[in-house]
């Protein structure tokens, strides 16, 4: 059962373009709930698309097929040989084992808006998740957690040496994979489906290079069957396709630079922080050698952050054309790359990627593009049968399920009700008490001597101390006597929320896998939706 859930609005720009508002929507060239504004985005992107479409089609059927990926994937890649065709794009850093559920759930969410526009649309659409391979911060990528026999979080970790290069040219050393593999045996618990699980993860460990072929792979097995294709930035070939608008964005520097700062001073004065804070002097290309290196220009020339003369002015467009392995995008200008090889009509993105388009989209007309229209991620929270039966048994109310603080706030108040006993209420009255007795025995005091006014305030200080000390004791107690329902609302907490935050930022999909089996992916896949804020999810229900 999927079940639609309010969470909390918080400030920000993300919340406002999600709930519709029309200033937020100005900065995204439209809102997504507009009428016809995937129909017209289609229409205008695929007139104007310019790449070589068979091109294209060649370097995603290499890339897919290399991964390992069905007949369904190819039948979408084929698409993009029609001159209709548009695309959803979606990506994420190529994390371990998928990552965090949230990038499973970006591949969900395209491919089901791709087949609702395809068939609102009549033309081609396909689903398209961007491998981030370039990304060089591994430490986000080397790790995730499942849930372990205790059903509380186990971090699994990539033991793998990291000097800076991108995940996509990190050598992936059968050791360190078999030690993922082995963690994994240890902290899951033992379930009829883990052997399965365990023996596909190391399948697509063996035929994998690197994190992001491990990712890759791992990936197309769970969405290519649903039509998902996927795209690796470091192709060789798609390199090549991309490296003129690269040399577009080193020659049109100047008006790009300015419109970056008109747009950040309009969110700014409507009131919204910016997501990605720029360097002075910072361009929008990197430069690539061992490690990815940001590029600063000054006084005609290009320089590394450590001072290092790259190029002159008019060499660097010289560079991306030639040799456009060495020259890659930085955050704001990879969303231009993405839309300028792909014909996209729409992008799914989360919160924080929202934002910084709100940023990245003044730099498109000065390129020449279109862009795309901006779907907000739908986030989901799994409810497990046994989730579901502590909810049940202490009549939880769901709208305290994922707003910070109140499921321990309603815990809290339960203790109390059961108990019949608020030890807080009792023992603050005491103080209350006391600090009025005392008042009047301090001033008797004084008229006796203003000394013994200083002894009574110590006095009643270390009869404080002793009261918090008794409290203590009695809310251990009273906890001691409710362990079991203290011990349910600890598994809830960490089932939904782990480590304070949300559950899809965190667990990773191997959890649900290895209790549930392939069968709960097929069954989410089937049901998750095209859009919306966020759900609810029962899969036994």
């Amino acid at each position: 059962m999927l079940k639609a859930y309010t969470l909390a609005r918080e400030e920000g720009f993300y919340h406002d373009y999600l709930h519709g508002e029309p200033q937020a929507a100005t900065f995204l060239a439209g809102h997504f709930r507009e009428a016809g504004i995937f129909a017209a985005r289609s229409e205008a992107v695929a007139a104007a698309y310019g790449r070589d479409r068979t091109k294209l089609t060649e370097i995603l059927l290499a890339y897919n097929r290399a991964a390992g990926c069905t007949e369904e994937t190819e039948k979408q890649i084929k698409k993009f040989l029609d001159p209709r065709a548009v695309a959803v794009l979606c990506g994420q850093q190529a994390g371990l084992l998928t990552g965090p559920l949230y990038t499973v759930y970006k591949a969900l969410a395209a491919v089901k808006l791709a087949a609702r526009l395809e068939g609102e649309l009549a033309r081609p659409v396909v689903p398209v998740f961007w491998v981030a391979s370039e990304d060089h911060d591994f430490a986000e990528a080397n790790h995730c957690y499942v849930l372990g026999r205790d059903n509380r979080p186990q971090k699994v970790e990539l033991p793998l040496e990291h000097k800076g290069e991108p995940v996509g040219r990190l050598a992936l050393t059968a050791e360190a994979g078999r030690a993922v593999l082995e963690r994994l045996r240890e902290v899951l618990p033992q379930t009829e489906f883990v052997p399965g699980l365990l023996a596909w993860l190391e399948e697509s460990l063996r035929q994998s290079a690197t994190p992001a072929d491990w990712f890759a792979r791992l990936l197309l097995k769970l969405a290519g069957p649903l039509g998902l294709v996927l795209y690796d930035p470091l192709l060789d070939g798609g390199r090549r396709l991309a490296a003129p608008l690269l040399a577009e964005a080193v020659r049109k520097r100047e008006p790009l630079e300015e419109a970056l700062r008109r747009r950040e001073a309009e969110l700014k004065a409507s009131g919204y922080r910016l997501q990605v804070e720029r360097e002075a002097g910072a361009t929008l290309l990197m430069l690539v050698r061992e490690k990815r290196s940001a590029l600063f220009y000054k006084d005609g020339s290009f320089w590394t952050r450590d001072g290092k003369l790259v190029c002159r002015e008019g060499e660097l467009a010289a560079l991306a054309l030639a040799e456009p392995e060495k020259v890659s995008p930085n955050v704001l200008l990879r969303p231009l790359v993405q839309d300028y090889l792909f014909p996209t009509a729409a992008v799914v993105l989360g919160p924080g990627e929202v934002a910084y388009y709100a940023q990245a989209l003044a730099a498109y007309p000065v390129l020449g593009l279109l862009p795309p229209v901006v779907l907000p991620r739908p986030g989901l929270t799994v409810l497990e049968p046994r989730l579901m039966r502590y909810i049940r048994r202490y009549h939880v109310p769901e709208e305290v399920l994922l707003q910070e603080g109140e499921l321990a706030a309603y815990r809290d108040k339960l203790l109390k009700e059961t108990s019949g006993v608020d030890p807080e209420a009792i023992f603050a009255r005491l103080r209350r008490r006391l600090a009025v007795e005392y008042k009047d025995i301090r001033e008797i005091l004084g008229q006796i001597n203003p000394q013994l006014e200083e002894l009574a305030d110590k006095n009643l200080q270390l009869l404080y101390g002793q009261i918090a000390f008794l409290q203590e004791r009695a809310e251990a107690e009273l906890k001691r006597k409710n362990e079991v329902m203290l011990r349910h609302f600890t598994l809830l907490a960490e089932g939904i929320t782990p480590f304070s935050r949300p559950q899809e930022r965190v667990l990773n999909i191997c959890t649900y896998l290895a209790r549930y089996g392939p069968q709960w992916w097929q069954k989410l896949a089937e049901e998750f939706p095209a859009g919306g804020s966020h759900y609810l999810y029962c899969p036994e229900e």
